[in-house]
């Protein structure tokens, strides 16, 4: 399957480092946190504030968008913007999540963007994968995954959670 390099610290083998679909500008989601290498096949499921892009061509992908700024690129195609600010606070606390799901083809290249936000991806294909940002990470299947700029480790074949963070800096001493 096609991967696409992530962010410098996470870089594929498969092909040179690529902004993710769409040209997304700074976001509070890049801003901070961790990254998450994903390769594999089985499901993911990501919650928290994050950017995730790559290609998991025909998984079918689950959006639940709490904050209401989510934004979908899907193959240079928007599915999801964010919604205006307007409105008072309370409000915005009442409205439902927005909900999104879709199917990418093969080679299809998408990105997920936002604050509390949780993203699945389930079926049968491959997962490669890109993540950055704060919240956790699960999976469940086989393949390899790279946390922040740690050497890459097994994907076992039970549900492992990860946490998407900053690796700590030592203490001095």
């Amino acid at each position: 399957m096609a991967a696409v390099a992530a962010l410098p610290a996470i870089a594929s083998a498969h092909y040179p480092a690529e902004p993710p679909p769409g040209g997304s500008q700074a976001s509070s989601a890049r801003s901070a946190g961790g990254q998450i290498f994903v390769d594999g096949a089985g499901d993911v499921r990501v919650s928290g504030n994050f950017l995730a892009f790559g290609d998991v061509g025909g998984m079918q992908v689950n959006v639940i968008d709490r904050a209401g700024d989510a934004r979908v690129i899907v193959g240079g195609r928007p599915l999801l913007r964010p919604q205006p600010r307007g409105g008072s606070p309370a409000a915005r606390r009442g409205a439902p999540p927005r909900r999104l799901s879709f199917q990418p083809s093969a080679r299809e290249m998408f990105s997920i963007e936002g604050r509390d936000l949780r993203a699945s991806f389930r079926g049968d294909g491959n997962v490669t994968l890109s993540i950055t940002g704060t919240g956790e990470v699960r999976l469940d299947g086989v393949g390899t995954f790279r946390v922040n700029s740690q050497p890459a480790q097994t994907w076992p074949l039970r549900p492992l959670t990860l946490p998407l963070r900053q690796t700590p800096r030592p203490g001095r001493g």
